[in-house]
């Protein structure tokens, strides 16, 4: 008993939601208590993402029954007139023909209806399966497992939580910290010792949800993240480099985000875009686009909250939502200059450069020139319709949020925003 109690001397108890973990006076492993605004921002929005996957799914497993009744009624038995009856495929009945192939085309038309065809790219993988499975999340840098543990004590409807560090001290802080917490925490979080980039990429489509909340840049983990994300996921990711990503260092953001910041009053926006920007692009690499739910910038760091899927004809769109920027430096005022556009002939459409420039060689305002910015995201960083359920949800739970007075507040300016 005396050597237990001096191995808990050691140790200091820290408690956040409903989750406590056990940490080295001597602070051996990375522990911020003020990102609890971030945590507690991360699990509202993953709470909300759980109810719309659920709601999503039921809305695919209504359609498809739809579907089905629609296919049947259509080859249902047909009177000839003479007592008999016989069965045909809609299509032969809108040709008036019958052939020795009318099975088949139904077989063709059945699979269609269902969705089952494998080109059905803007449709996530976990909507064509009747079966809703848990989803599963992946913490990529979990040092002490705190964020892990939050996930799976406090949202419901969790999976397993996979939660990494190549850190051997963390990632043993982190079994320690799931033991401490009982079976509500050991029964669905796991610790592994490996290199984040590595693990995603040799689990390509594994986890709903994908967290990357690094100190400093995230740009290194970006490529392997939008491949490990399933069809409809949602990647979770901060950058807490904002002296770089607001035009401190413009070459050193190129070289992490490929864009060039420009000094503006917009420059924690700016940031944002930056970062979505630098998401899309390694996300259409893979034939996948995202769309962003909910993006911050909150405290030190920016944080974005985005939906990945799949669609090879999607991708033809990024460049109508990436702009340049051109911001005078007399003045504030600034313009975008879209990558891209449309040109739309009958039925066809066609892609076709930007055309510019959007600028005069001087500012009509002041008369000073201006700087190049971007590639920025332009397309919109929220989506209002889950901004303001997670809002909701938030309110109603006021008792389970800590941070709760800060990420109430956010979410209500995010949505007052046009």
């Amino acid at each position: 008993m005396p050597e237990v109690e001096e191995k808990l001397e050691a140790y200091e108890v820290k408690r956040e939601g409903e989750a406590e973990i056990l940490m080295l006076k001597t602070n051996a492993v990375f522990f911020n208590p003020v990102q609890v605004h971030n945590r507690d921002m991360s699990i509202a929005v993953l709470r909300t993402f759980v109810a719309k996957r659920k709601e999503e799914h039921e809305e695919m497993i209504n359609k498809r029954n739809k579907s089905r009744q629609h296919v049947s009624q259509d080859i249902l038995p047909r009177s000839d007139g003479d007592g008999t009856s016989s069965e045909q495929p809609a299509s032969s009945i809108l040709d008036g023909k019958i052939n020795d192939d009318h099975g088949k085309e139904l077989h063709r038309t059945v699979d269609k209806e269902e969705g089952l065809s494998t080109e059905a790219t803007h449709t996530p993988s976990w909507k064509r399966i009747r079966e809703l499975n848990a989803p599963v999340v992946l913490e990529a840098l979990a040092a002490s497992g705190l964020r892990s543990l939050r996930y799976a004590r406090e949202i419901d409807g969790l999976g397993k939580v996979i939660a990494l560090d190549n850190d051997e001290a963390s990632v043993e802080a982190c079994k320690r910290n799931i033991k401490f917490n009982g079976s509500a925490a050991s029964d669905k979080v796991e610790a592994h010792l490996a290199d984040a980039r590595v693990y995603m990429l040799t689990h390509p489509e594994e986890f709903d949800v994908v967290d990357l909340d690094p100190y400093g840049s995230p740009a290194i983990f970006l490529d392997s993240a939008v491949q490990a994300v399933a069809d409809g996921g949602l990647l979770m990711c901060t950058a807490t480099d904002m002296a770089v990503l607001c035009g401190a260092n413009g070459e050193v953001c190129y070289s992490k985000y490929r864009s060039y910041p420009v000094k503006g009053k917009y420059c924690h926006e700016m940031a944002l875009r930056i970062l979505l920007a630098c998401i899309e692009s390694h996300a259409n690499r893979y034939k996948r686009f995202i769309v962003p739910v909910l993006s911050v910038s909150m405290d030190f760091y920016v944080r974005v909250f985005v939906r990945v899927f799949t669609s090879a004809s999607e991708i033809k769109n990024a460049p109508l939502k990436l702009s340049y920027v051109y911001q005078c430096v007399g003045c504030d005022s600034f313009h975008l200059q879209c990558l891209g556009r449309t040109v739309t002939k009958g039925k066809s459409v066609k892609y076709a450069p930007g055309i510019g420039p959007v600028v005069p060689q001087v500012c009509s305002d002041c008369g000073k020139k201006f700087n190049v910015g971007g590639p920025i995201w332009s397309a919109p960083i929220h989506d209002q319709d889950w901004v303001l359920s997670t809002l909701a949800d938030v309110k109603a739970m006021k008792d389970r949020y800590p941070a709760y007075n800060k990420i109430t507040s956010v979410l209500t300016t995010v949505s007052e925003s046009t």
